[in-house]
């Protein structure tokens, strides 16, 4: 399956320096995207807005493509751990795809989040990571 970019409906984001975040209605599907390096403040300011547009618009899908911003930390793993992964659970998504780089360390990091939220018993949301959007969006409509 290959949906292109053009059925993303609508660009929801103020701060299109920083990141983008579209909504398609009949895909029900948000998607985030950073345009460059973030800082943990960034970050941090760039997911609680995600939530919000989450919250308003009910979707099923979440897309990140996360391929533009640096390793995280470990206050970043902690507070996507702690703060919006627990949003995220108690939202609509039913299933996250992330984009990241192909690199090992990224995906060590990534995967150990995954790993450990996945184990949650509470935790109602399917997370996979990718190194290409079609996969990631494959694994979404699968």
């Amino acid at each position: 399956m290959i949906l292109q970019r053009t059925l993303i409906s609508e660009t929801v984001t103020t701060d299109q320096s920083l990141y983008i975040i579209r909504y398609s209605e009949p895909l029900s599907l948000i998607e985030v995207t950073w345009n460059g390096l973030v800082t943990s403040q960034g970050l941090q300011a760039t997911l609680l807005h995600l939530i919000e547009v989450i919250k308003e618009r009910n979707p099923r899908y979440l897309l990140a493509d996360t391929r533009k911003l640096n390793t995280l930390g470990s206050e970043d793993q902690s507070w996507i751990k702690n703060t919006f992964l627990p949003a995220l659970n108690d939202s609509s998504v039913i299933k996250f795809s992330r984009i990241s780089e192909p690199d090992v360390f990224t995906h060590a990091i990534i995967e150990s989040l995954l790993h450990y939220v996945q184990h949650e018993e509470q935790f109602g949301c399917i997370m996979r990571s990718f190194t290409d959007r079609e996969a990631a969006l494959d694994w979404l409509y699968a």
